[in-house]
């Protein structure tokens, strides 16, 4: 990829600092345009119409017959013809950091201005929500809400925290709850300045927070010049909220999802969602919510009945499917569905959420790891990079950077792995999975002293770690015929390194 490349500008360099954003693509540009590229954007968004409303309703069609085989007929559709190049600016600005894309920025978690911290899941909740909307528009290079939400109650310098992220744009905003009534008060901060560019305040009720959500996204829309495509898998369109209360559930729920994975807040998050669907069984936020905790017990051990839980989880997600097509959540968590057991299939479903969002970084990492089991080792290193560019100081940055260990052992590449598996362990010395991936590279590598020193710290973080139980995960998780060899060398390593047997 040469330099020219990298800039979203057709011009090939970035505005200028004193450019406001309104004018970041200026009429030059955009007269400098071709009639068959300014024609082929047209053709381009009447399609999008037309497809999102048969994805719609081929979607409902398809979950009544029992198989959604013809809405993914139609989402294939849009995602070949409409968005061929739709992760083009992720993959420049993982490329090119030192280059902050014109359209790339983070949305700082809002204020509670109710002083009262038991409210604090409705201002994380409306923060989660607006950087998703702003993260499905195009061209835009969107920081990850992991990475967010580590500078949340802390004093920002906004210069600085534009070089440290690599970005321009700063969404910064309070929120104020008086009963029903809400009022968010919203701007947008020029990084290269420190400065606003623009603030708006906005009035709404909370049976039509959507409603509100979406006035802010397309302000801030106009602000940077990027022309919303409008379709009908928009929150307020597709599902509105028929029970408050219900809707408060399902945000203290992800406010759990979003805490520290353990088995005691994933269950408090399901209590929560299953309160929310007591109250209204349609809830899509709820189902979807369910359905991750779910699926995020199979992935981390703590299922009880895998296969019943995969069941009931696919059962969510198919439904959330059937009324929000376009939900790159829900591609998310059927992907992590299927992932245990069934790599090749999830494949799609990560490549789905990624054409609706192209800056989640859970569905880039995630992907990766996917690869890694289906026996295409060598095709992970991109997504999970893209990942660590759009969340660098995300909660999960311990585990994507082992997903990297691990497909650098699986292709031989011990030099490699050593050193994003030291950043694993460094990031979070609690998780054992480097350490096995560690001891076995540095036994290929004949650095045997320190194998026998990673032995010791394994022993002391998971001491019923074994040979034979460590085959056993690896090949529970896929029976994919390459992955299982790769796997295998693994496991030969460890044993050769002293890790005992059974």
């Amino acid at each position: 990829m040469t330099n020219s490349e990298v800039s979203n500008d057709p011009s090939g360099k970035p505005p200028s600092d004193d450019e406001p954003p309104d004018k970041a693509v200026s009429d030059k540009e955009q007269s400098g345009k071709s009639p068959s590229d300014r024609n082929l954007k047209v053709r381009l968004r009447a399609r999008l119409q037309v497809i999102a409303g048969a994805l719609a309703s081929i979607a409902a069609v398809g979950a009544i017959a029992g198989g959604l085989v013809g809405y993914w007929t139609v989402w294939k559709t849009l995602r070949t013809d409409v968005f061929p190049e739709s992760q083009k600016t992720q993959k420049q600005a993982t490329a090119r950091p030192d280059l902050a894309p014109r359209l790339s920025l983070v949305v700082l978690p809002f204020a509670n201005l109710n002083n009262d911290a038991e409210q604090d899941y409705f201002a994380d909740g409306i923060t989660t929500d607006l950087t998703t909307d702003l993260a499905q528009m195009p061209d835009t290079f969107v920081i990850g809400r992991g990475t967010a939400f580590t500078y949340k109650n802390k004093q920002v310098d906004l210069k600085t925290l534009g070089k440290d992220l690599g970005i321009r744009w700063a969404v910064q905003g309070a929120v104020q709850r008086a009963g029903d009534r809400v009022r968010m008060n919203v701007s947008l901060a020029d990084l290269s300045t420190g400065r606003d560019v623009w603030s708006d305040r906005f009035d709404g009720d909370r049976m039509n927070l959507a409603d509100l959500q979406e006035q802010v996204t397309a302000r801030l829309a106009r602000s940077l010049n990027v022309e919303l495509i409008q379709a009908e898998s928009r929150r307020s369109l597709m599902d509105p909220p028929t029970n408050p209360d219900a809707k408060d559930f399902s945000m203290r729920g992800w406010a759990k999802v979003y805490q520290p994975r353990t088995k005691v807040t994933n269950a408090q998050a399901m209590d929560f969602f299953d309160s929310a669907l007591r109250l209204d069984p349609d809830n899509i936020d709820a189902m979807l919510g369910k359905a991750w905790c779910i699926v995020s017990g199979v992935l981390s051990g703590w299922s009880t009945s895998v296969m019943e839980d995969k069941k009931i989880a696919t059962s969510l997600v198919d439904r959330v499917l059937a009324k929000r097509p376009a939900s790159a959540n829900a591609h998310v968590t059927k992907g992590n569905t299927l992932l245990y057991g069934d790599p090749e299939r999830a494949l799609p479903e990560f490549d789905a959420a990624l054409e609706i969002d192209p800056n989640s970084p859970v569905a880039h990492a995630t992907k990766g790891i996917a690869f890694v089991t289906a026996g295409r080792a060598h095709e992970a290193f991109s997504p999970v990079q893209i990942a660590l560019r759009l969340s660098p100081k995300d909660p999960s940055a311990d585990v994507w950077h082992f997903f990297l260990c691990h497909a650098h052992v699986h292709v031989r590449q011990y030099n490699e792995a050593i050193e994003e598996c030291r950043r694993s362990i460094n990031l979070n010395k609690l998780n054992w999975m480097p350490y096995a991936d560690l001891i076995s590279a540095y036994e290929a590598t004949g650095q045997l002293e320190m194998a026998h020193q990673m032995i010791a710290e394994l022993n002391a973080v998971r001491p019923d770690f074994t040979v034979q139980w460590f085959r056993q995960v690896g090949y529970a998780r896929s029976s994919n015929p390459q992955f299982r060899r790769e796997y295998d060398d693994i496991v030969d390593g460890l044993r050769k390194a002293g890790v005992r047997d059974r």
